[in-house]
């Protein structure tokens, strides 16, 4: 059986990805989840990255978290990986071809494969998956014009979904959330033993774009 490793920020690209190579047959032996120094790092995801830690425990697989210092965002990925069995690296890109590029010349460079199981995949198809595959996704960042502080902490079902493809149309930001747009965090799935829930959660809203602060999640039964 081909292994890989998730790397996964939380989100609803990495999360989605994970659960299609799990039934693509790619065996997940580790969640390997990147924290960059850079708060502003064009690389990596760096919100909520930490509360992969407890997605990781809900699906009952190995954490990796790496830390990334400015300088060597790419090196210290390079390195964990050489230290790691598996075929492949699942990644959930999208349209950054900078992040792509660096990702398939690392797995190169360390005898694995680079699996994106959604790279070009349009909003609707993206959104359609989502759905297929029963994922609960929330949103908790935005930072595009149409996108209000009521959007924080919305959970992405289909009635918010078609909103959110409409709003994007008629605002011009980006409906899956690449360049920043959007953030998302995902709850539950059918690789998830218990959902999981956000407490002592905090809007912090800065006119025009904010965020979810979330310190903590809790796993419930479902």
């Amino acid at each position: 059986m081909k292994t890989g490793i998730s790397f996964l920020s939380g989100g609803k690209d990495s999360v989605l990805s994970m659960h299609l190579a799990h039934n693509s047959g790619i065996k997940i032996t580790g969640i390997m989840t990147i924290i960059p120094e850079d708060p502003e790092s064009m690389l990596y995801h760096t919100h909520n990255v930490e509360l992969v830690k407890s997605i990781a425990e809900v699906v009952g697989i190995k954490w990796i978290p790496i830390k990334a210092p400015k300088d060597n965002e790419i090196g210290v990925l390079a390195d964990a990986l050489k230290n790691i069995d598996g075929d492949y690296l699942i990644t959930g890109g999208i349209e950054s071809n900078y992040q792509k590029k660096k990702f398939d010349i690392v797995c190169e460079d360390v005898n694995m494969k680079h699996y994106a199981p959604i790279w070009g995949i349009t909003p609707e198809k993206l959104y359609e998956k989502i759905l297929e595959n029963n994922l609960d996704v929330i949103i908790v960042s935005v930072a595009a014009l149409g996108l209000e502080e009521k959007w924080l902490g919305r959970h992405l079902d289909k009635n918010n979904i078609e909103k959110l493809l409409y709003l994007a149309k008629k605002y011009k930001f980006n409906a899956v959330g690449e360049g920043g747009d959007l953030d998302t965090l995902v709850l539950d799935g059918p690789l998830y033993s218990k959902k999981l829930e956000p407490i002592n959660v905090e809007k912090i809203w800065h006119g025009d774009r904010g965020t979810l602060k979330i310190p903590k999640l809790i796993s419930i039964n479902k």
